[in-house]
């Protein structure tokens, strides 16, 4: 499985990128056939966005959505791909 995290106007730090790849790594559960994960944080002026886009061998599942922080952004989005994921089985 591929992670590919892109960020826009500011760096992430190791702790971010070892919680994205912990959480990111719970989707596999779900799907087996995840090949590439992109994912692309941006910094607005009051919320913080998390674009996750996830090949599998079935289907492309997107998410994006908006908080505050983005741990809590990133699981928001995660649940939200499980729950597509569900979908299509």
């Amino acid at each position: 499985m591929n992670i590919n995290i892109t960020t826009r106007g500011f760096t992430t730090d190791q702790n971010l990128n070892d919680f994205i790849h912990e959480k990111l790594q719970k989707l596999t559960k779900f799907d087996k056939n995840i090949s590439n994960i992109k994912v692309v944080l941006l910094k607005e002026s009051r919320a913080e966005k998390v674009e996750l886009i996830i090949e599998s061998k079935k289907k492309t599942y997107i998410s994006k959505c908006y908080s505050s922080v983005f741990e809590k952004t990133i699981v928001k989005a995660i649940n939200n791909i499980i729950t597509q994921i569900k979908k299509t089985k």
